[in-house]
């Protein structure tokens, strides 16, 4: 690693490690739910079943067979990007090629599956995110071929000696790269400590009308949340009686909806 690494080999090491991190990621997001220290995963499952009941497909093996075939996909494009990373790695450059080709089929047949999934529950910012990878991943593909191994892409195609990166750019580079990192690191350290107590934190209710009390779930507030917010309720309210609580209609926690708002309503106690 003495020699100065050339432009084209550091953008062909930047696509397959960024398609490498990007599936693995979404494999560990399949089988890690929830939310978790410095994790934040989502539950897949209960999104696809959502998806396909509203639809009138309401019998879990439909979403289960749809979540297996999505993971698939993601599972064999990650192995091919992984195993294009290592040939590149070793010098390999002709197998490094044709495993990033059949990841890159793997990626555009995932993000298509997707998308006509998008099409069919009628869900426009999904549709929007896969349909930018889309593109993203065949563009990467084709700056992945146009770079060539050893620093004799286009910007050097003119001339016989491989354009590359000085020194000082590289460190400069580094530096840059150094200081991102501990940045983003500071600040998802900052917010788990301050924000990531909310996931279990009780919910102060707010009164909303005559015995009609409204409590809006923090990010990420599960089970816990609700628990403790209704003991805190009754312990802050002793003379009042739950007598019923409810949530939104159905449609409308369809879609994006991320958070939970929920319903006291109450009566004096005899």
């Amino acid at each position: 690693m003495s020699k100065r690494l050339s432009t084209s080999v550091l953008i062909r090491y930047a696509i397959l490690a960024y398609w490498t991190l990007f599936w693995l990621f979404n494999l560990i997001d399949k089988v890690v739910g929830g939310a978790h220290f410095l994790w934040v995963g989502r539950d897949r499952f209960a999104q696809f079943q959502k998806y396909f009941d509203s639809v009138g497909l309401d019998s879990p093996h439909v979403a289960n067979a749809a979540l297996a075939f999505a993971g698939a996909l993601e599972a064999f494009a990650f192995v091919c990007f992984a195993t294009a990373l290592g040939a590149e790695w070793k010098g390999h450059h002709g197998s490094a090629r044709r495993w990033s080709f059949f990841g890159t089929l793997l990626t555009l047949g995932t993000f298509t599956f997707f998308s006509i999934g998008d099409h069919w529950f009628g869900d426009r910012f999904e549709l929007l995110e896969h349909t930018l990878f889309w593109f993203i991943s065949l563009a990467s593909w084709l700056i992945f071929i146009r770079m060539k191994p050893g620093g004799t892409g286009p910007a050097a195609a003119s001339s016989t000696t491989p354009a590359s990166v000085p020194e000082m750019r590289f460190g400069m580079t580094g530096a840059i790269a150094a200081i991102l990192v501990a940045v983003t690191a500071t600040a998802i350290f900052r917010h788990n400590a301050s924000d990531f107590p909310l996931r279990t934190a009780a919910v102060e209710a707010e009164a909303v009308g005559d015995h009609l009390y409204k409590v809006a779930f923090p990010f990420l507030g599960g089970s816990t949340v609700f628990e403790n917010t209704l003991a805190e309720f009754k312990t802050a309210h002793p003379e009042e009686a739950i007598q019923h609580i409810y949530t939104v209609p159905n449609p409308l926690r369809l879609k994006k909806a991320d958070a939970l708002v929920f319903y006291i309503i109450t009566e004096d106690k005899p």
